[in-house]
């Protein structure tokens, strides 16, 4: 807008300075009439209405350029007014609870990393889940065989015995299969959020935290049971019933 408005005034400026020159007919002198077919008369009168055309045109030139001026300078003041998001936070994410609060003692979450949180969320829901089922499993399957099974020992031996270990691939393939098609995760959705399908209604922060502790707990249960047969070759039943003063003194 300034390079627009700066020739209308020079040529406002040159053709105000030019009325000076133009001699002013003297009182009882006619002007001559300008003779010939479409000629233009050029007398002061004219020359002064058109420079205050070029004039009106470079001030409204120069108060439009203002304007835009200031409306950037608006835009410029408000966008910087905006507030910034704040970066992600661990911390403040659902699991934080009591006794331990925020437990991350090797630093894997990261402050403003929310998709690697994301991922260690997803992978921690799908240990615990597993891990809740397997520390339940370990229990009942003390007593329990599906048709078929009935000479499968308990505990760890299960997996190594057939037909166990068919069951146990048939169970992988069966989990492999449900996680790559109806409990595939949605990257729009909370890690973990698979829906709900039987209408409880109790996605909230509370039930989530409660989950979130179960899970642990349960990762934590698995890995006892295991390491306690190891141990004492005892399965996850005879580990609750059996009296710790019984237990072998090596």
């Amino acid at each position: 807008m300034v390079r627009s408005a700066a020739p209308a005034v020079t040529a406002a400026a040159f053709l105000l300075g030019g009325q000076s020159f133009v001699s002013t007919p003297s009182q009882g002198l006619a002007t001559a009439p300008v003779r010939g077919h479409g000629a233009v008369q050029t007398g002061p009168e004219n020359v002064s209405a058109l420079a205050s055309a070029l004039a009106a045109a470079s001030v409204a030139g120069s108060a439009a350029h203002v304007a835009m001026a200031r409306r950037s300078k608006v835009h410029r003041t408000a966008k910087a007014s905006e507030p910034e998001e704040p970066a992600f936070d661990p911390k403040k994410e659902c699991g934080v609870t009591l006794p331990l609060n925020y437990f991350d003692p090797l630093g894997f979450a990261k402050v403003g990393d929310r998709e690697g949180f994301y991922n260690l969320r997803a992978a921690e829901l799908k240990h615990g889940r597993v891990a809740m089922i397997a520390a339940l499993g370990s229990v009942f399957a003390h007593s329990t065989r599906y048709p078929g099974f009935d000479k499968v020992p308990n505990g760890l031996q299960a997996v190594v015995t057939p037909p166990g270990t068919f069951g146990l691939i048939a169970v992988l393939a069966l989990a492999s299969a449900l996680e790559l098609t109806i409990f595939k995760q949605d990257p729009e959705l909370e890690a973990g959020n698979f829906g709900d399908p039987a209408g409880f209604g109790q996605y909230l922060p509370e039930w989530r935290d409660r989950e979130l502790n179960n899970c642990r707990m349960g990762m934590v249960s698995i890995t006892g049971i295991i390491v306690a047969e190891l141990v004492t070759g005892k399965d996850g039943w005879d580990q609750l019933t059996a009296p710790v003063g019984n237990l072998a003194v090596e």
